[in-house]
């Protein structure tokens, strides 16, 4: 249990600065993984599931690094994200034909996340 504080932070520094990046410069998502939005809505939208979503994953992980009381919901957040997320990147990998360097790397992540998440959760004693 003494590695979950690094654990937490190295959530922390993957998820919140890429969200971030990404509500306040979509291009960024355009330039590294090719996604755009064709009408103002879906640039919108881009902010909110990329940006949005990716740093209250982060912001979680902050939280829990610091208030042990939310550690337990934030590795069942964690791994539901990050399983289902490798899952759905890993058919679309399939599916769309789309091996790249950076949907492998980020699959890894992804994978990394939710089963560690998991193998934490079991590790915490129940009370």
């Amino acid at each position: 249990m003494k590695l979950i504080k690094p654990y937490l932070l190295l959530m922390v520094i993957v998820w919140l600065p890429w969200g971030l990046a990404c509500i306040f410069n979509t291009a960024i998502i355009e330039d590294i993984i090719g996604v755009t939005g064709l009408h103002s809505t879906g640039t919108t939208d881009i902010r909110v599931m990329y940006g949005g979503v990716q740093s209250a994953v982060g912001l979680m992980a902050l939280v829990a690094l610091f208030r042990n009381a939310y550690l337990k919901h934030t590795l069942f957040g964690l791994a539901f994200l990050g399983c289902t997320m490798a899952f759905a990147r890993g058919y679309g990998m399939i599916i769309d034909n789309s091996p790249t360097f950076y949907n492998w790397g980020v699959i890894c992540f992804e994978a990394f996340t939710g089963i560690s998440a998991l193998i934490w959760l079991k590790s915490i004693p129940k009370n």
